[in-house]
């Protein structure tokens, strides 16, 4: 297959014939050469055209993934998540050859730090508040690469990891289950922090649970961020739900060429396809 037809995914044939055709006239929008050629794209210029009219500030975290998608390959997704709202939005994405890319930490940590000193402020209705990252081997290498930088962009944003992995490993703990949900559900304000978090500390302390600890910890220093500038703040879309559910989608996409020749182009114009369809 050279070439990927968007009205051929079956999720473009679920929108109504104006989303159809909206749709079809983005896709169709010629790439930079360069873009092209390597197989990325950057959003910035979109988000900003999307959102000119917003008149109030809009926090979010950011976070990225890398998904196996082919033996030989990889996507990389950057996204913006809306910590009140319930936007997601692709700000990079990227299709890799594994074998050629020896360094993939290294890689990704440059354009982690490019996107938050080059392309995030640009986004000026826009506020990055933190960084929220799945509890992986690749992501605690990228981590500890940018914290090794000078300067480092880990003094001044928090990275934190995001709470499903131990979560759904410890279904059995009430402790576990119990902390989490109280934490991401409750109306949390200067009166009541404390409180809330030492209740949870102890617990965890007491059990000797160091991943709990680590929840509580983070999380206390992010609701401690955010009650800067809020008087009250609720943290249930502080977790990669949006970015989770995302990848389920492309993956379900995939199964549709399973007997096809599958290329680094292929996939690289699917998940375009689908960052459109989807309006992420």
């Amino acid at each position: 297959m050279k070439e990927l037809f968007i009205n051929t995914l079956q999720s473009f044939n679920e929108l109504t014939e104006d989303d159809q055709k909206k749709c079809k006239e983005l896709y169709e929008r010629p790439l930079h050469p360069k873009m092209q050629e390597n197989k990325y794209i950057k959003f910035t210029q979109e988000i900003l055209k999307n959102f000119r009219n917003e008149s109030h500030e809009k926090p979010f975290f950011l976070t990225f993934q890398t998904i196996n998608l082919h033996i030989n390959y990889s996507s990389l997704i950057f996204s913006m998540c809306g910590i009140f709202e319930s936007f997601h939005l692709v700000i990079y994405v990227g299709v890799l050859e594994d074998e050629k890319v020896q360094e993939k930490e290294v890689f990704i940590s440059e354009i982690l730090n490019n996107l938050i000193r080059n392309e995030l402020p640009k986004l000026k209705m826009f506020t990055m508040k933190f960084v929220l990252l799945h509890n992986n081997l690749i992501n605690r290498n990228v981590v500890k690469i940018l914290s090794d930088m000078e300067p480092s962009i880990c003094s001044q944003f928090l990275f934190i990891a995001d709470p499903g992995y131990w979560r759904y490993l410890n279904m059995h703990n009430p402790y576990a289950q119990n902390t989490c949900f109280e934490i991401l559900n409750t109306s949390i304000s200067a009166e009541n922090i404390e409180e809330i978090f030492n209740k949870h500390r102890k617990i965890a302390s007491t059990k000797k649970l160091q991943y709990l600890e680590q929840f509580v910890t983070d999380f206390y220093n992010l609701s401690r961020v955010l009650l800067i500038d809020n008087v009250a703040i609720t943290l249930h879309l502080c977790t990669l739900e949006r970015l989770d559910n995302f990848e389920i989608i492309i993956r379900s996409h995939m199964k549709a060429f399973k007997k096809k020749i599958i290329t680094r182009k292929l996939i690289f114009q699917l998940l375009r396809a689908l960052i459109i369809i989807y309006d992420r």
